[in-house]
């Protein structure tokens, strides 16, 4: 199957495999995308299977732990988007029982709004955002529980709070015997991993470990700490006093609060911050200036604060955008 029915269905078909079959390896789950993907007549490009898992993850859809090589498919949940005023986000799973659920209730008494996320010709779509629209909090709450999902008042702002400081994980042992021969260095002037001889500095390096899985470990004052790459690499930044997070606001009445988050695209966020991030609006991030950024919407700035501060960075608040009307500036 090729054209707009790819598009528009791949992600959904996919979700719905995820969520009946509740759990599996994460290594199976990137195969299995690639090769429905080249079932529907989609060319993707390299790491679009990986790059499919960790949206869908951000999305709340699933749950993905690389070290243990697994993925589980998450909760339904009904969730209230920051300062969206009545719209309210509906993730996790989607369950032949749920989906039925969702188009009887969207026929009968939902206000629903089925979004569908806009993909490259090289990248594999992912399931549409639904949202719903809620008049008052009791609303919502019986919405919950007519379809059968957890009502988690604000998903965004209640993972804030969980946000861990980005730190060296445990002491572990540096690299050895034939492991150095895939040694390599993060290059923050280049912005990727670099093959090095030597580990006689600081700094972020990985490499191939006995069972040839990749190792990334963290060198501070000649001893390696375990860590995650995107945790490692916003430590090097640290390091190195280098800004990646900028924040701006709206300019719409009364939005002073909520705006738009930048990070470069060489440094993406860890998991759970990623999450955070996408849940204040229910969408992944769009590419801008080239594909060199990624830009987050409705993010609240206490919330965009919260993330730089987690991960040790300082974030840079842009001026707000000046309105223009009827071809005069305000």
């Amino acid at each position: 199957m090729t054209g707009s029915m790819s598009s528009n269905e791949f992600g959904a078909i996919l979700l719905r495999w995820l969520s009946e079959s509740r759990s599996g390896k994460a290594s199976a789950l990137r195969d299995g995308v690639r090769s429905q993907a080249q079932a529907w007549g989609l060319e993707l490009k390299e790491y679009a299977d990986w790059d499919w898992m960790r949206k869908v993850a951000a999305l709340a859809f699933i749950d993905v732990d690389l070290r243990a090589d697994r993925w589980s498919v998450a909760p339904p949940v009904l969730t209230r988007l920051p300062h969206a005023d009545g719209l309210a986000l509906l993730t996790g799973a989607r369950t032949a029982q749920i989906s039925t659920r969702i188009e009887e209730a969207a026929q009968d008494w939902m206000e629903l709004i089925s979004v569908p996320h806009r993909a490259e010709a090289d990248e594999a779509p992912l399931p549409d955002s639904l949202l719903f629209q809620y008049e008052d909090l009791r609303t919502l709450q019986e919405a919950a529980e007519l379809l059968g999902a957890r009502y988690v008042p604000c998903a965004a702002v209640q993972l804030m709070e969980l946000l861990p400081q980005a730190a060296p994980g445990p002491e572990s042992a540096p690299p050895g015997g034939s492991t150095a021969t895939t040694l390599e260095k993060y290059e923050l002037r280049l912005q990727r991993f670099v093959p090095v001889a030597r580990d006689d500095e600081d700094g972020l390096y990985r490499w191939r470990g006995a069972d040839y899985a990749r190792l990334t470990r963290v060198r501070r004052n000649g001893a390696f700490h375990a860590v995650e790459r995107e945790t490692g690499v916003y430590l090097e930044l640290a390091r190195h006093r280098i800004g990646v997070m900028r924040w701006r606001p709206e300019s719409g009445k009364g939005r002073a609060g909520v705006g738009r988050l930048f990070v470069d695209r060489y440094a993406p966020l860890p998991t759970l911050h990623e999450r955070v991030a996408v849940l204040c609006s229910g969408f992944p991030p769009s590419m801008g200036k080239q594909a060199q950024i990624r830009a987050y919407d409705n993010v609240p700035r206490a919330l965009a604060e919260a993330l730089a501060a987690s991960l040790q960075q300082n974030l840079e608040i842009m001026p707000r955008p000046v309105a223009v009307t009827g071809g005069r500036t305000k």
